[in-house]
């Protein structure tokens, strides 16, 4: 290991107070990765606890229902619930039936629903409407959530960072107009983080490439529920980004189906760039105006869905498909119209063992294709000018993601959950011409072949679970949760494979000005395989203290241990003497990583509407090559220590290298 692990205390919210604590018995925080929960307590109209309440929630994303009766405190949960609007009944005999309905139970939200029963002359049903919790008074966690509803109803791209967009507190290295960025990345950030310090789930599978990118292109119109969390994240996020979690939609007891498409080309569009901008400085380029720049020729998105029941309220199935095409205009692409192609099928399989234990399967492909990737070695994408087909290369990438999780409530006061599955992509990259490649780093021209034999191929294998264990009458109630992860990810670089070579002839031309400067001689082919195993636990409680006081303790321990494989070097070739072979290594590196957590909520009028909210986080900020803060293969694969040199660069004509 390079140096020694640095810790830093981050203190992401300071609020510095008098808290005046008051007594009783309350409720904790009870959601899983993919769930949410119902918790509350019963009274009577005097304000005494009421033991022995019949307490039932039912709801259409719920298979069945579910029933608890409330303790001797009066208190009642309802832990790992699917993200849903929920009917809540209380039944005593003797007092009224209160109906509360229109529960909203958001992922990764604990609703706390009161209740008050009064005592009846005469069989009687109360039914409350429109009431639902707005404010998660029991997790330190800074949230924001879309449902399906609010998902349609966002005027965007409809990608993932889309919705990042709309979220409080994060910040976007660029805004997509119109679906004019479709199946392109961008980076983000929130509270000065780095951009390998998030995680992008998909039902609870990791998807992070390690950097700020989310591993692929989503299928929309399949989720049920997103969540965007943007600080003071408890100890099941190992670093302090954005941890953003997709829910997908599930079957149901009824069939029920939706197709959403839309469609644009030149001719509807408006013009928004005026004279004042192009004032500014604005260029044209590529064959187009000033106020053509950012127009698409054309667009479509066509996204249909699914669901039902194999058996009502024992097998739910669900199914959804999407194609997507952008084509936009380009000033550095006067050829044609730039395309960028992205399809979808998703799926998922929801089996109730019994009212209280749950098995889901889940599965989603991606598939995008971009005939003319206009990056090449030296000069990148938005720079680089083609004048021809033939200097771009085609990327005809899949990636899919899968799972199996099992959900099980033992009882009102324990439950787990596991899932174990992998996330995948293969991307591989080809030329269209072996003319030899040339780039101008003067005018940013380009023109011969690209790259080819070209791919990126990583793996990770992985297992996650909690156990949750409620606890009351510890000077209040204790939701001790335990945790863990394994990850097993293997990353492979392949360049030139094929023996097509790198670039054609393994020689990359570079001009200035016109003028012949240098030139990139390469290795080929190139073969970098590269693993990291991770393993991560974690230990939390929170601890209602009363009403309004709850705090949140947590400490979280991860050891990341990089390898690897036995793997070649270049073969014999006009620019490589010999053949090196190396060994597989076990560990290459090893960082071992303790993070503890602090945070508490303060529910400042008790009525649940206005919650302060404190934490503060230490553990690792992620100095590269001294801890690995979103640390993955491809990492490992950048800052191996056994990285062969695959190219040298030399200038033109005494042939001294430059590099």
């Amino acid at each position: 290991m390079e140096g020694a692990t640095m810790r830093r205390l981050r203190i992401v919210t300071l609020c510095v107070g008098f808290i005046a604590m008051t007594s009783g018995p309350a409720l904790a925080q009870s959601v899983g990765a993919t769930t949410g929960a119902i918790n509350g307590k019963v009274t009577d109209a005097t304000g005494g606890v009421m033991p022995g309440v019949t307490v039932t929630i039912a709801s259409a994303s719920m298979q069945g229902v579910r029933t608890v009766v409330t303790n001797e405190e009066g208190t009642y949960r309802f832990p790992a619930i699917p993200p849903g609007e929920y009917t809540i009944t209380y039944e005593l005999a003797g007092f009224s039936t209160v109906n509360r309905e229109g529960i909203r139970v958001g992922l990764g939200f604990t609703a706390t629903v009161n209740a008050e029963l009064k005592v009846a002359s005469l069989t009687e049903t109360v039914t409350v409407s429109g009431q639902s919790p707005v404010v998660d008074i029991t997790s330190t966690k800074t949230a924001t959530n879309f449902d399906a509803k609010e998902l349609a109803s966002l005027p965007s791209a409809r990608d993932f960072w889309s919705i990042l967009a709309a979220a409080p507190a994060v910040q976007m290295q660029r805004i997509d107009i119109g679906g004019s960025a479709a199946g392109t990345q961008t980076g983000y950030s929130t509270y000065d983080t780095k951009s390998d310090q998030h995680r992008p789930m998909v039902e609870g599978i990791v998807n992070t490439e390690g950097t700020n990118a989310a591993g692929f292109y989503y299928d929309y119109g399949s989720f049920d529920e997103v969540s965007v969390a943007t600080g003071t994240n408890t100890a099941e996020m190992p670093w302090p980004g954005v941890m953003s979690q997709f829910i997908a939609k599930s079957g149901g007891n009824t069939y029920h189906g939706k197709i959403y498409a839309d469609y644009e080309n030149e001719k509807i569009q408006s013009r928004d760039i005026d004279a004042a901008q192009i004032k500014l400085g604005l260029k044209a380029g590529g064959g187009l105006t000033e106020t053509d720049l950012n127009r698409l020729h054309k667009y479509y998105d066509l996204n249909g869905d699914a669901g039902g029941y194999l058996k009502p309220d024992k097998i739910w199935w669900y199914g959804s498909l999407r194609n997507q095409d952008a084509e936009s205009l380009l000033p550095n692409f006067p050829v044609k119209p730039f395309v960028t192609k992205l399809s979808n099928i998703s799926g998922k399989v929801t089996y109730a063992l019994s009212t209280n234990n749950k098995l889901i399967g889940y599965g989603t492909w991606g598939k995008k294709t971009q005939p003319n990737r206009l990056d090449t070695f030296l000069v990148a994408a938005t720079a680089a000018l083609h004048s021809s087909v033939d200097s771009t290369w085609n990327q005809a990438y899949w990636a899919h993601t899968y799972k199996g999780e099992w959900d099980s409530v033992v009882n009102d006061r324990m439950f787990f959950e596991i899932r174990g599955g992998q996330f995948h992509y293969k991307w591989p990259n080809t030329r269209y011409t072996d003319s030899p490649a040339y780039a101008d780093l003067g005018t940013n021209e380009v023109r011969g072949g690209n790259r080819d034999g070209w791919f990126n191929i990583p793996t990770r294998n992985q297992v996650l679970g909690s156990f949750t264990y409620f606890k009351d009458g510890w000077a209040g109630s204790h939701n001790f949760k335990m945790g863990g992860e394994i990850f097993d990810e293997r990353f492979d670089y392949l360049r030139g494979q094929g023996g097509i070579g790198y670039v054609p002839g393994d020689v990359l031309h570079i001009l200035r000005g016109g003028s012949a400067s240098e030139v990139l001689l390469f290795l080929s082919p190139t073969a970098s395989l590269n693993g990291l195993r991770t393993t991560g636990a974690y230990i939390a409680d929170t601890w209602r203290m009363g009403p309004r006081l709850t705090l949140s303790l947590g400490a979280r321990f991860d050891r990341y241990r990089s390898y690897l494989p036995a793997q070649t070097g270049p073969p014999v070739g006009p620019f490589n003497a010999t053949q090196v072979s190396f060994a597989a290594v076990d560990n290459l590196l090893t960082w071992n990583l303790p993070a503890p957590r602090l945070g508490f909520t303060y529910d400042l009028r008790g009525n649940g509407k206005t919650v302060l909210k404190t934490a503060i986080w230490c553990g690792s900020r992620g100095k590269k090559r001294r801890s690995p803060a979103g640390c993955s293969a491809a990492w490992v694969a950048r800052s191996s220590i056994r990285t062969c040199r695959i190219s040298a660069r030399a200038s033109w004509p005494d042939g001294s290298s430059t590099s």
